[in-house]
C-alpha cells in the first residue's frame, strides 16, 4: 500500500508527533522555570526518539 518513503514519512511524522506530545505535557513550552529533573527527562527522550528514528530510516531505506 505505501512505499518505503511514504513509511519513512509517515515514521518522522510520528516521532515529531511524539516529541511535541511528550515536551508540552513535560511543560517545556511553558513560561515557567523547567526543573532540572524535567530537563534531564526530556534529554534522555529526545535520545531515545533520535535512536527510533536512526534505526527506523536505516530498516526502511536498507531492507
Amino acid at each position: 500500500m505505501f512505499g518505503k518513503l511514504g513509511i519513512l514519512i509517515t515514521m518522522l511524522v510520528l516521532v515529531l508527533a511524539f516529541y511535541f506530545v511528550i515536551s508540552f505535557g513535560a511543560g517545556r513550552f511553558s513560561k515557567g522555570e523547567v526543573k532540572p529533573e524535567t530537563k534531564k527527562y526530556l534529554r534522555s527522550v529526545n535520545i531515545l526518539l533520535v535512536i527510533i528514528a536512526v534505526f527506523g530510516s536505516v530498516l526502511v531505506l536498507f531492507l
